[in-house]
C-alpha cells in the first residue's frame, strides 16, 4: 500500500513521557507545599476587577469549542470528502483527521480529570478564603470541592500537545497558550496552581496516548474510513 502524503502525528518517546511526569509531580508537590496558599491570597486581594480579567484569559481552556468542532466538523469534513475528487477530497481527509485527534483528546482527557475531581475532592480557593481551609473530601459531588486538577488547565494542556504533534515548529507558542490559560485559572482564584500543574500534565499525557493509540490503529483506520495515517 502506497503511503499517503499526510499522516496521524507519532508521540514523544516513552522516556520523555517519564521525565515529564517526574517533573510535574516535583512541581505539584512544591506547588502544594509552598505556593499555592500565599499566591492564591495575593490574587484575591487584587479584587474582583483582576479576577475578571483573568477569567477572560482561561477562555481557550473551555472544553466546549474543541467538542463542538470537533463533532460538527469531524463528520461534515469526512462527508464532503466522499462527494469531492484529487485535491479537494484530500484536503477534506486532512481536516477531518486533524479535527478528530483535538476531539478525542479533549474527549478523553475531559473524562479522566472529572473523575479525578470527584475521587480526590480538593477544596476550591474559595474554603480557604472563607473559611482558611485547604483540605480533602474525597468522593466529593459538590463542585466547591473540584479543584485538582484543573479541567480548563486539562483541555489546553490536550490541545497545546495536539497542536505540538501536527504543527511542531510553534511549540512555544503551543506553550505559551498553555500557560496562559492555566495563569487565568490561578489569577480568578478558581484554582490553585497545583491545580493547573497537573491539569496540563494531564491534557499533555493524554493527548499523547491517544496520538499513539490512533497510531498503532492507523493502518485500520485508512482501510475503513480513508484517512490519513501514521507510518514508521
Amino acid at each position: 500500500m502506497t503511503p499517503h502524503p499526510w499522516y496521524w502525528p507519532r508521540p514523544a518517546p516513552i522516556a520523555r513521557f517519564w521525565a515529564a511526569t517526574a517533573v510535574a509531580a516535583v512541581l505539584v508537590a512544591v506547588a502544594a507545599m509552598w505556593i499555592d496558599r500565599p499566591v492564591a491570597i495575593w490574587f484575591q486581594a487584587q479584587g474582583e476587577r483582576s479576577m475578571n480579567l483573568f477569567r477572560s484569559l482561561s477562555l481557550p481552556g473551555d472544553s466546549v469549542w474543541y467538542l463542538v468542532a470537533g463533532a460538527v466538523g469531524v463528520p461534515l469534513s469526512y462527508l464532503l470528502s466522499r462527494r469531492l475528487v484529487d485535491r479537494m477530497r484530500e484536503r477534506c481527509l486532512l481536516l477531518s483527521s486533524r479535527l478528530a485527534l483535538p476531539f478525542l483528546a479533549v474527549a478523553a482527557t475531559g473524562i479522566a480529570v472529572d473523575l479525578l475531581k470527584i475521587l480526590i475532592g480538593r477544596a476550591r480557593p474559595k474554603h480557604l478564603f472563607q473559611d482558611g481551609l485547604m483540605a480533602l473530601a474525597p468522593v466529593s459531588f459538590s463542585s466547591s470541592w473540584w479543584s485538582f486538577p484543573s479541567g480548563h488547565a486539562t483541555t489546553v494542556g490536550a490541545v497545546a500537545m495536539t497542536l505540538t504533534l501536527l504543527v511542531p515548529r510553534l511549540v512555544w507558542l503551543w506553550v505559551l497558550l498553555a500557560l496562559t490559560v492555566a495563569l487565568g485559572r490561578v489569577g480568578a482564584t478558581t484554582h490553585f496552581v497545583s491545580d493547573t500543574i497537573a491539569g496540563l500534565w494531564l491534557g499533555a499525557v493524554g493527548s499523547t496516548l491517544v496520538s499513539w493509540a490512533l497510531a498503532r490503529r492507523a493502518e485500520a483506520i485508512e482501510r475503513r474510513w480513508g484517512l490519513p495515517r501514521c507510518v514508521g
